[in-house]
């Protein structure tokens, strides 16, 4: 995987998880962040970068989107060529680590995982999990690749438009790590550790794992009005927003919006349990997780066009709304806790039998290993 964010660490150490459970020390999986693993700390630092800048600047990132979406087929030897000290030390690792199959989740690092077989001259497969539910953008597409997993039939459709053969294809679920279906901590302990005020709706919000977007201003206008709720606000790696709205309840500890500010959480399934609503930018992993949890999600944007089509679906169904910025989101805020629509989104949510995929996908992966798929 690549971890630019937790968008495509989060399914691949799913589906590690599911392969251990089902086949318990039958198999050595190892989850690594290809290009830092190998290495490639140049290629590393270059790749998350630009993301990150993606991140602050929606423009960037969704013109970024277009061109390279434009660039397919060429974006297969892009992928493959650019890199030039990620291709090198790529090679070495492979050829030392002597996999037996490569399943990856990150667009880049399927290609060059591809890549580096055929150079090889490996006789395993190379799998890749499209991470974005519902668009198979032109990066996702090499056919160099033995099989592209993809959660929806609008993927595979996206797939089979630009040459890869059904044969090819699989529609699997979504993969969301076991650990987010158990839980650990009573729920009324956890309320009373995080100092929830009863009787109030509670939002949980997040911009993923770096914690960058619009979102806490969202939370600050909340606060300068007074709106009466509880905000569980996941701060992730922005340390700089943690400690402002740290500070900020310090300052104001009886303030009618109560404030939970938290960094980088590994509990984000109990956190949804305590929660009515979920706040969050359209990434994949975050709105599985909320649908799962039976928790409605306002969308406050979306970081490129392969996000978009996230939102579209939580709209169409009726279990999310998108709020680009404050005026719309306090409108929602008044549908769903003033004009009681919050149960009815709750029970359409309940109504999809929404599950997780990551046990599909590892007997999948397992059945290519074990059924002369690829060398065991």
């Amino acid at each position: 995987m690549l971890e630019a964010g937790a968008g495509h660490k989060m399914p691949a150490l799913a589906v590690k998880e599911s392969i251990n459970r089902l086949f318990p020390g039958q198999f050595q999986v190892d989850v690594i962040d290809f290009p830092r693993e190998v290495g490639a700390l140049k290629s590393d630092r270059s790749i998350k970068q630009f993301w990150d800048i993606g991140l602050a600047n929606p423009f960037l990132a969704k013109t970024g989107y277009r061109f390279a979406d434009s660039l397919w087929p060429f974006s297969i030897f892009w992928n493959q060529n650019v890199y030039p000290e990620f291709k090198q030390k790529a090679l070495t690792y492979v050829r030392e680590y002597n996999p037996d199959l490569i399943f990856s989740t990150n667009f880049i690092t399927s290609t060059m995982s591809a890549a580096v077989r055929k150079k090889l001259a490996l006789p395993i497969e190379v799998i890749s999990y499209v991470t974005d539910p519902f668009d198979a953008f032109g990066w996702w597409v090499d056919p160099d690749l033995d099989f592209i997993l993809v959660a929806s039939e609008v993927g595979k459709k996206q797939l089979l438009s630009r040459g890869i053969p059904d044969s090819k294809i699989r529609v699997l679920p979504f993969p969301i790590h076991q650990k987010f279906f158990t839980v650990h901590e009573d729920p009324d302990q956890l309320r009373q550790k995080l100092g929830l005020r009863p009787g109030l709706p509670t939002m949980l919000t997040t911009e993923g794992g770096q914690g960058i977007g619009k979102i806490s201003q969202y939370v600050l206008q909340l606060h300068q009005m007074g709106y009466p709720c509880n905000i569980i606000s996941i701060c992730g790696k922005n340390d700089k927003l943690f400690g402002e709205l740290q500070t900020l309840v310090q300052k104001n500890p009886d303030a009618p919006t109560h404030i939970i500010p938290l960094g980088f959480v590994n509990n984000m399934n109990e956190l949804l349990g305590l929660s009515d609503l979920c706040v969050a930018k359209a990434g994949a992993s975050t709105m599985f997780e909320a649908l799962l949890k039976g928790i409605p999600i306002i969308f406050s944007s979306w970081a490129s066009y392969n996000e978009k089509p996230n939102i579209d679906f939580c709209v169409s169904q009726g279990i999310g709304w998108y709020a680009p910025d404050f005026s719309s989101f306090k409108n929602v805020l008044d549908l769903l806790f003033e004009k009681h629509q919050l149960a009815p989104a709750k029970k359409r949510i309940a109504d999809l039998g929404l599950r997780s995929g990551s046990d599909e996908v590892a007997q999948f992966l397992v059945s290519r290993l074990t059924n002369g798929g690829a060398n065991a």
